[in-house]
């Protein structure tokens, strides 16, 4: 049962009517849900506690692993039993464990003493030490199985002809005698009882059997004097240990199975357990069974709408197969969606194509296949095969199922906008023509990302079209949930054009709009990308710590929203340039390179290049620095990304390429954020064209106004790390124009500020130019902190753990090893020593 588990476990946490309540979309949805009420768990410390664990639904397993990676910083803990069969759970547990997130402790088996004991507690009286030892060895010093053996020994069995077996055989055959003397009743009812499961109802048991039901009745009672099966709640017996079940089933062989798997689904069924009753039917492997196919696919479709995507891919394929030629179209495509939803987009785009090579009479249900295999064959980077779909369904609805149009449109435009560039823009456009017959939600994304891919080529119109449709649901929170779950939202479309226009005081407001929005839906994939993209904002007004948090939010949900990973290690690089961990931040970029490069990502790779080429720049490597701004110049020309805020390397390439001689260059640079200046609202282009201008002059008092005008223009917008650039070129001029009095208090500003926001990568360069400004070197003091090293040393004051600190700066555990060992080194200290001084010790 979907969540079952979890539902029960949660209970006493009071959240547990989180899964009863409205469903999320997919697990994710569920898994964000319950860690957002356990993070704001306001009770004193709690122990959750499950029993069972291996019995456990996948979905709740998934639930599970959720929590528990996230539970270190919270005042709930969990404690979870489990045996290692069924094996999902133990495999589960294994993984959290290697993670650092979870220890596993298996229960060792008795000793000597103790099976001496135990033996002579069941079998009545001192067994000599040999035949301790004997049987000891035999059954592994398993409780269970010398329990058996004393009861055997106690009926006067010989046991010594055992002896001479394989442990594994042994230990079979100890379990099979406690059947010795069943009726062949109480073993049909044993037997049938095995098919059910651990716990059954004895009357359906019975009647698996194929008994009469007094008959039936007295078999069940026996088996329970025996000691095979015990009362279970609500009228149900169980096995004494699930190795009883285990063994009749194992026992039993494969097409006596599938034939009493079949014949419970039917007695299940008619009884209306039908949740219960589609176990049996994947078991059994009813091919061709309509009545089979159609209770496996209720049962999965239940399970998607709740939100349990484990469970419905499970049953809904199997749905698939067991319908062979003749399933119907729509079970493919639900079934390919689940497949979508719990990652496995490669069986997806295979499901979605069997539909596909259907001769499907509805229009629809062939434009929705077409749709639906390009979203998923993007996903795998099958691009060319993802291009040709989304085509084919737009041309398929058109006419008939213009919201199938608009979808596969905007799908189309999405990935082309990443791949390349405003050249989406005709996609968009075409998106937004066909959506005059649709409902006014879709109609109004269909107008915010045509507006959207517009202003990415510099047209304020564009800017217009965003703002239009987000204003017409931000005072409509119903629509704003809806506006949340798809691509190309309106709301989240506003926050990032905002961003990129200067608008900052509306933007924050829009984040925050759509942030809350996201998180009532529990959209999981908008909201990691939104977490990230408000980063980004926080890094442009100089608030790192703030954008550092919003890029953990993100990192805290990525394994539930696998697609935005890349993004947030764009964000984490940026953070790292600018605090200064650039061995971090190269790491980085090389995980977003190599994820972007496959899917032909240019919107994503080229932040990594501007990274890479800010640090080559200010490194001295002009070579390698020139060389990628000459990539990013040709790359957002030729894909229309003219809009200069989107990623801000214009004045590191200016700079660049005048230190290299190439003033040619850096004035075409320069005329193009003075063209495109003029038509957009943001001032950077008009800072970073004054800045190449004052640069380019041939004469000091031309240079003078020019610097002079883009100081004065940082007062018409809230980039204090830009000026920061700014100050750093205009006193480094100045210092090289021998006006170093003028220089020092421009640096020492710049200094301060890029302290106060902890750029440290800006703070030291601004040391540096202060240092050469001041006409003294600066003998550097071997006891001296990297700002990395002051970071991962300031965490660790504060008691945080070397994984904690890991995550927090966004390093590996090995790399905060080294930072804290030079620390210990320097200052000559030990861990203990550390955490007995205050964190703003290590402050700059």
């Amino acid at each position: 049962m979907p969540f079952d588990v979890m539902a029960q476990a949660l209970t006493g946490l009071g959240v547990d009517d989180l899964l009863a309540g409205a469903p999320a979309d997919t697990v994710a949805g569920w898994c964000y849900r319950v860690w957002q009420a356990l993070r704001s768990w306001s009770g004193g410390p709690m122990l959750l506690v499950i029993d069972d664990l291996h019995w456990a639904d996948a979905d709740s397993l998934t639930l599970l692993a959720f929590l528990c990676r996230r539970l270190g910083a919270s005042r709930v803990a969990v404690v979870a039993a489990l045996r290692a069969w069924p094996p999902a759970a133990l495999e589960v547990a294994h993984e959290l464990q290697e993670g650092g997130f979870a220890r596993t402790v298996e229960l060792e088996p008795l000793g000597e003493r103790s099976s001496a004991a135990l033996l002579a507690h069941r079998a009545g009286r001192e067994l000599p030490a040999e035949t301790v030892r004997t049987v000891r060895a035999m059954c592994a010093g398993n409780p269970l199985l010398l329990d058996h053996a004393a009861g055997l020994l106690a009926g006067g069995t010989d046991l010594g002809r055992l002896e001479a077996r394989t442990p594994d055989l042994a230990r079979r055959e100890l379990l099979v005698r406690r059947f010795v003397g069943a009726t062949p009743e109480a073993m049909r009812c044993a037997r049938a009882g095995s098919i059910l499961g651990l716990c059954f109802d004895p009357g359906i048991a019975v009647e698996l059997a194929g008994i009469d039901p007094e008959v039936g009745d007295d078999a069940v009672a026996r088996l329970q004097r025996d000691r095979l099966l015990r009362e279970a709640p609500d009228g149900r017996v169980e096995y004494v240990h699930p190795l009883f079940q285990q063994i009749l089933y194992d026992e039993m062989p494969t097409a006596t199975r599938l034939r009493l798997h079949a014949r419970a689904f039917g007695l299940l069924a008619r009884r209306g357990l039908q949740a219960e009753a589609a176990e049996h039917a994947l078991r059994g492997n009813m091919a061709g069974d309509e009545h089979a196919i159609t209770v496996l696919e209720r049962v999965g479709r239940s399970a998607l709408a709740v939100g349990a995507t484990e469970t419905a891919a499970r049953y809904l394929t199997c749905a698939h197969r067991l319908a062979g030629d003749r399933a119907d179209p729509g079970l493919g495509l639900i079934a390919g969606q689940a497949l979508i939803a719990v990652g496995r987009a490669t069986a997806a785009v295979e499901m979605f194509g069997s539909v596909s090579r259907q001769e499907v009479a509805d229009v629809r249900v062939a434009a929705q296949a077409a749709w639906l295999s390009g979203r998923g064959s993007y996903l795998v980077g099958e691009h060319r095969r993802a291009e040709q779909e989304l085509a084919r369904a737009a041309d398929l609805a058109a006419a008939q199922a213009p919201e199938i149009a608009v979808e596969a449109l905007l799908d189309h435009a999405t990935f082309r906008h990443l791949t390349e560039g405003v050249r989406a823009l005709p996609l968009a456009t075409r998106a937004l023509e066909c959506a005059a017959d649709v409902g006014p939600a879709l109609r109004r994304r269909a107008a915010s990302a045509r507006g959207y891919i517009a202003f990415l080529g510099a047209d304020i119109a564009g800017l217009d079209q965003v703002t239009q449709a987000a204003r017409e649901i931000e005072d409509d929170p119903a629509a704003q949930l809806t506006d949340v779950q798809g691509t190309w939202g309106a709301l989240a479309n506003h926050a990032y054009a905002t961003k990129w226009a200067e608008r900052f005081a509306e933007c924050e407001q829009a984040f925050n709009l759509v942030i809350g929005a996201a998180e009532r839906a529990g959209a999981i994939n908008t909201l990691s990308f939104l977490y990230v993209a408000r980063s980004e904002l926080l890094i442009r007004v100089g608030r790192l710590l703030e954008a550092r948090a919003s890029v953990e939010q993100a990192w805290a949900i990525k394994d539930l929203a696998p697609m935005s990973e890349r993004f947030i290690a764009v964000g984490q690089a940026w953070i790292l340039l600018l605090s200064g961990d650039l061995e971090e931040c190269e790491r980085r970029c090389a995980q977003v390179e190599q994820s972007a490069t496959g899917l032909s990502d240019v919107g994503t790779l080229i932040y990594v290049w501007y990274f890479r080429g800010r640090r080559a720049l200010h490194e001295g490597d002009l070579v390698a620095a020139c060389s990628l701004f000459d990539l990013l110049d040709e790359t957002t020309e030729r894909f229309g990304f003219r809009e200069p805020c989107l990623v801000p390397w214009g004045r590191d390439a200016i700079t660049a390429y005048i230190r290299t001689g190439r003033c040619e260059s850096a004035a075409r640079l320069v005329s193009r954020l003075e063209d495109v200046s003029e038509r957009l609202p943001c001032v950077w282009p008009r800072i970073a064209a004054a800045t190449g201008r004052a640069l380019l002059a041939d004469d000091r008092s031309t240079a003078e106004a020019e610097f002079s005008t883009a100081l004065a223009l940082h007062e018409d917008t809230d980039l204090p790390l830009e000026k920061v650039e700014t100050q750093l070129l205009y006193g480094g001029w100045l210092r090289q124009n021998g006006q170093t009095a003028r220089a020092r208090p421009i640096l020492a500003e710049a200094a301060t500020t890029a302290a106060q926001a902890e750029a440290h990568w800006l703070v030291v360069r601004a040391h540096k130019e202060l240092r050469l400004a001041s006409g003294r070197r600066r003998t550097t003091d071997p006891r001296e902190l990297t700002p990395a090293e002051r970071q991962a040393a300031a965490l660790a004051a504060q008691g945080l753990t070397n994984a904690q600190i890991a995550e927090r700066l966004f390093i590996t555990v090995r790399t905060v090893e080294t930072h804290l060992s030079r620390v210990y080194r320097k200052l000559d200290m030990s861990r203990r020593d550390l955490i007995l001084r205050p964190p703003s010790a290590f402050q700059d």
